[in-house]
């Protein structure tokens, strides 16, 4: 039997062809108008002739998309897709005919479904490949190119199912394995035809991944990457000098010192840890500004990230890739030349006196889905002019004539622009065309477009935690093709919006949207949306993780399909616009539940070490004593133990500071930055264990 044929599943002849061909294969099989037939001889050569006068070959030497048909069509047609399903079908209830077998399509049957019931379910593994298999595929010359630029260096995530998959962070692309042990059957999200030049790559990596390990993340450099100790070691020196003045106090100098150690970061190759001392530049200049965008528990949140970075760059264990905790050529700002963007959601990311929208969109050509962002600033205190609902804001215009709320929903052509290592698109000075979309979302690309909510949480179980991971904007943004919606309801404890969602395989996500003064309207809309219409559910987008509970995402956006055609709804932007026949759901005031204990512990935590970064140490007066000593009471009562031991030694200093001439303020400082990186550490942890 045709073992390749009999492995693709319905999936797997959606990511060859189209959704479109294939569901027009499956109503004309299932039609019960058409009459086939079926001849194989034993060399595994099928022939399929339609009652319709066409007739397709599939010669055992060529693949399904190599095959042939007497149609005009030249690429994969909906003959050759039928011919596959008539072929399982008959397989399945004549597993040991090779005769020739004469049949008539049976109506309301489904001749294949996602897993044929000839083939094993069971994991496989790509790395049981051989170099001889490559190489029937390969030169010589290329194969070893491939391996010195494997040696080289790329961080790739693995998984092995029956369907293996896996993502090259550095090079940005996918690959799945559709049949096993034949890599003629890979889809790659780059350009080249199957099977494609990355697939050396994957499969060599496979070998890496321990076999107890269904999943993981392996790096192929076998070399160790220098450490440059100098300039991590002056890049500490420059935090704990900007403790002990604080922000308040700091000069010009320092913010130049700042950049100068950002430019030597990118330099050496150390592109995150640069990106991070910019952010700081940024808030150093908010405050010097007097920018209400200025957050000092932000200012914490970048000095964690850079300590965690920078040991985990002195302390090279090899449990984390070096490229991620580094960066690597590939982030870096790179010129876009011609573009086409499918518009995915407007969301809005509430901050400290301020507001940031940002628009989502993939690369129609790479996949690669990409960030259009603005900060909005509240108004100052003293004008008394309460901030801008986030509806208003989105009506404000992202690109000329367009406003975020409108971006959101249509499709860009972009002739120019740049996309920094955040991937944060920054649109050139030609002038982006702006088209509306039909929402077929069908035709994402993968990894963003998700059907096997199951095959997404094996994904994120993989992941680090985010501050030794690339610092992208778009990293976990997921489009989650919906099945069904169980439950839908407006937690008044909470002030949530909590759905639980269904994929076609019966798996389950929860969607949690917080209910904000600010954007209520966009919340009446999800709530009214869920309870009111389920059925009409298609697609929901957002950003995604992976809690104790499950699978939980933050919605963006919602498609929904209506008699006259999809429409989004963008929970976070859009504006009331209540049906005479359907009353929005009401949504109460009442104050949040109280945090755990810990959790409260982290929140008084933050603020107080943003206020101590700010006024620095040589200013602290006797009520911010006093207050790190409550914390250092309530940390031991609450059983901190690592964590407690940094808060204990800051609160002794600064008790000692007003009795000791020459205080000595190196371990203070220290200190500091032991709690700035255990502060960001717990608050990550916590964020995936809600």
């Amino acid at each position: 039997m045709r073992q390749d044929l009999l492995a693709l599943t319905v999936d797997d002849l959606i990511t060859l062809s189209n959704r479109g061909i294939v569901k027009r294969s499956q109503q004309e099989v299932q039609s019960g108008q058409l009459s086939y037939e079926l001849n194989e001889d034993d060399k595994g050569n099928v022939s399929v002739r339609w009652s319709d006068d066409v007739e397709c070959r599939l010669p055992s030497d060529r693949t399904l998309s190599n095959s042939q048909c007497t149609c005009p069509a030249t690429t994969l047609c909906r003959h050759l897709i039928r011919s596959v399903l008539v072929y399982q079908q008959c397989k399945m209830t004549e597993p040991g005919r090779t005769e020739k077998i004469e049949h008539q399509s049976k109506e309301n049957t489904s001749p294949s479904s996602n897993a044929p019931a000839s083939v094993s379910s069971t994991s496989w593994n790509p790395g049981d490949i051989p170099d001889t298999t490559l190489a029937q595929f390969f030169k010589k010359t290329s194969l070893g190119r491939l391996k010195g630029q494997f040696d080289e260096g790329h961080v790739i995530s693995l998984t092995r199912s029956s369907k293996p998959i896996a993502h090259i962070h550095t090079l940005s692309c996918t690959i799945r394995f559709l049949v096993a042990d034949d890599i003629r059957y890979t889809h790659c999200d780059c350009a080249e035809s199957a099977p494609c030049s990355h697939v050396p790559l994957v499969v060599w990596a496979f070998r890496l991944l321990e076999t107890t390990q269904s999943s993981g993340i392996v790096a192929t450099r076998q070399t160790p990457y220098s450490v440059p100790t100098a300039l991590l070691d002056e890049i500490e020196q420059q935090l704990q000098q900007l403790a002990q003045v604080g922000i308040s106090g700091a000069s010009q100098a320092v913010g130049d010192r700042l950049r100068r150690l950002e430019l030597r970061c990118r330099e050496q190759g150390l592109i995150w840890l640069a990106e991070i001392l910019a952010e700081l530049v940024q808030e150093y200049v908010c405050y010097v500004n007097h920018d209400a965008r200025f957050s000092p528990n932000h200012v914490v949140a970048l000095i964690g990230e850079l300590c965690i970075r920078s040991d985990a760059i002195r302390n090279d264990t090899g449990a984390v890739p070096q490229l991620f905790i580094r960066g690597s050529e590939a982030d870096r700002v790179i010129e876009v030349g011609a573009a086409r963007l499918v518009a995915l959601g407007c969301g809005v990311q509430p901050k400290q006196h301020s507001a940031e929208l940002t628009v989502y969109c993939q690369d129609v050509d790479s996949g690669t889905v990409v960030a259009l962002c603005r900060n909005f600033p509240d108004p100052p205190e003293d004008s008394n002019e309460p901030p801008k609902d986030f509806h208003q804001l989105a009506q404000t215009p992202a690109i000329k004539g367009v406003s975020f709320l409108k971006l959101g929903t249509g499709q860009l052509l972009a002739k120019g622009g740049k996309r920094t290592p955040s991937y944060q698109f920054l649109p050139g000075r030609t002038p982006i065309s702006f088209n509306p979309q039909a929402y077929q979302w069908e035709s994402l690309r993968s990894p963003t477009l998700v059907e096997d909510f199951t095959e997404l949480s094996h994904r994120l179980s993989t992941l680090l935690p985010a501050s030794l991971r690339p610092r992208r904007l778009t990293e976990n943004f997921y489009v989650c093709k919906v099945a069904a919606v169980e439950v839908a309801i407006f937690n008044t404890a909470e002030q949530i919006v909590q759905a639980v969602l269904r994929d076609r395989q019966g798996n389950l996500i929860s969607l949690i949207h917080p209910y904000t003064a600010r954007g209520r309207n966009g919340t009446e809309n999800l709530l009214t949306a869920l309870s009111q219409h389920p059925e009409t559910l298609q697609f929901v987008a957002g950003q995604v993780r992976l809690s104790s509970q499950g699978l939980v995402i933050a919605p963006i956006s919602l498609i929904f399909q209506q008699s006259s055609g999809r429409m989004m709804l963008q929970p976070w932007v859009d504006s009331l616009a209540p049906s005479p026949s359907v009353s929005p759901a009401p949504l109460c005031s009442h104050s949040p539940t109280l945090s755990p204990p810990h959790h409260h512990y982290l929140q008084q935590l933050t603020p107080a070490l943003g206020e101590l970064l700010l006024i620095g140490l040589q200013r602290v007066d006797a009520q911010t004593i006093r207050y790190w000593q409550e914390l250092d009471r309530l940390g031991a009562a609450l059983g901190f133990v690592r964590l407690l031991k940094p808060i204990q030694q800051l609160a002794t200093a600064l008790t000692q500071k007003s009795t000791t001439l020459q205080w000595d303020d190196q371990p203070v400082t220290e200190a500091i930055l032991s709690i700035a990186l255990l502060v960001k550490l717990a608050h990550e942890q916590l964020s995936n264990d809600d």
